[in-house]
């Protein structure tokens, strides 16, 4: 099992999902290709890189893997870090701990839901990067023509240039 969070400079809050093997690991990096628009080109070398990427998580503890402008961090999954809430075990006589090992907690994976946010945050944070705002969607040359502001702020105080005669 592996935790992998998704990095980008323009977020906020990095993603953090889960895979539980290597072939999730490959969807969610494919995942990560197709949210940016992405098309792999050579497919033997791609899934020669995630191997790559696991190995180095495996042995090293954590692997990184550029995907674009996104980078994809895996590190082996620890339970303590998506502890339940300490249910004790049914088969605590049989030779098992007492309390929950973690191994029960839902972990969020990297679906379609997923790859669609990630999409839209990614567009997000390129129009913040550009100077236009991502949490109303207008691009630079959008923005109030008066105060420069976008839609997330009120504009009560602003005076918009008269428009052009029509000739």
């Amino acid at each position: 099992m592996y935790e992998v969070t998704i990095e980008h400079p323009g977020f906020d809050e990095e993603p953090l999902y889960s895979c539980k093997d290597g072939g999730e690991l490959r969807s969610l990096v494919y995942g990560v290709h197709r949210a940016q628009g992405q098309e792999v080109a050579d497919h033997s070398e791609a899934i020669a890189d995630i191997s790559a990427l696991r190995s180095r998580a495996d042995i090293e503890g954590v692997g990184v893997l550029d995907v674009g402008a996104v980078k994809v961090r895996v590190k082996p999954a620890e339970y303590g870090d998506w502890a339940c809430e300490g249910h004790e075990s049914l088969y605590a006589g049989l030779g098992e701990s007492v309390m929950c090992d973690g191994s029960c907690v839902v972990r969020p994976r990297f679906d379609r839901e997923a790859q669609i946010a990630l999409a839209l945050a990614l567009d997000d944070a390129e129009l913040d990067a550009s100077g236009g705002c991502g949490a109303c969607g207008l691009e630079a040359g959008q923005m109030c023509a008066d105060c420069e502001r976008c839609n997330c702020d009120r504009h009560d105080g602003c005076e918009r240039p008269a428009a052009e005669p029509a000739r």
